[in-house]
């Protein structure tokens, strides 16, 4: 592959599919370092905020089995080509949407949410797929409606079962 870095904005960038998933990956790793890191950790707000009984094993075994589905996806579509991109298009989707909840917490509570600053890596990486695949033709609009649908789904089963765990959690304090 060749790479050319020009100033004529007539040259095409080529950039491989499978690279741009491989890049989601990464910046999921420093999603995954930045939410145990920096500001109130994630599995600290959890606990806080929804499950008292969340803990850094259900958060490990969590992101270890998200980042792996991530990895076979990447792998099957590079197997099987074809319709096998809405696999790793939906978990790049959802890395994306998971920004954009990093995002709104930060301006509701006007605190930083550790995970945003990686976020701003996967919206590179999601303008990088949606201008040079998306509009060049490379995805199918079908394969990337469905691909959006699912992660979309993705980030709100994740969501949503934080509250409706907090709802049943607080269901069963008011009870005893």
């Amino acid at each position: 592959m060749n790479i050319i870095f020009t100033t004529n904005p007539n040259t095409l960038l080529s950039i491989p599919i499978q690279l741009l998933f491989w890049g989601f990956i990464a910046v999921y790793v420093i999603h995954i370092l930045e939410e145990s890191v920096l500001g109130e950790s994630f599995v600290d707000k959890v606990r806080k905020n929804f499950i008292p009984i969340y803990d850094w094993t259900k958060f490990f075994w969590f992101n270890t089995i998200l980042l792996t589905l991530n990895i076979i996806a990447i792998i099957a579509y590079d197997i099987g080509g074809g319709r096998w991109i809405i696999f790793p298009l939906s978990l790049a989707i959802e890395r994306t949407l998971n920004g954009v909840w990093h995002f709104g917490e930060t301006i509701i509570t006007r605190k930083y949410s550790s995970g945003l600053l990686a976020s701003v890596l996967t919206w590179i990486l999601a303008y990088l797929l949606i201008r040079y695949s998306l509009f060049r033709g490379e995805i199918s609009p079908s394969d990337f409606i469905i691909g959006f649908v699912i992660g979309a789904l993705i980030e709100l089963f994740m969501f949503s079962t934080m509250y409706i765990t907090k709802a049943i959690t607080m269901k069963h304090s008011i009870t005893k």
